[in-house]
């Protein structure tokens, strides 16, 4: 996982919505308050869990960014309430 601490910026983080800001995924605030323990203790493990992803991932510079964008955009997507149409 040290992949995701090479991020810059990264190591600054320390709220739940500062995550979000950071990677652009955009949340409810109210739904986010209700869920951030959960949601950002899925991120973390689909962050240990994607590491062979991460190697294989070609050496762009933003990369990295884009799988944790990807991971902390699922593990919230994953607390949402169900919609109904």
């Amino acid at each position: 996982m040290e992949w995701f601490y090479q991020i810059p910026g990264v190591d600054e983080l320390d709220t739940a919505e500062s995550f979000f800001e950071f990677f652009s995924v955009p949340y409810d605030p109210l739904v986010l308050r209700h869920c951030c323990l959960p949601v950002l203790r899925e991120f973390h493990q689909r962050l240990r869990q994607n590491v062979p992803l991460r190697n294989m991932l070609e050496e762009a510079p933003r990369a990295p960014w884009l799988l944790a964008r990807r991971l902390l955009t699922e593990s919230y997507q994953h607390y949402l309430p169900e919609r109904t149409p």
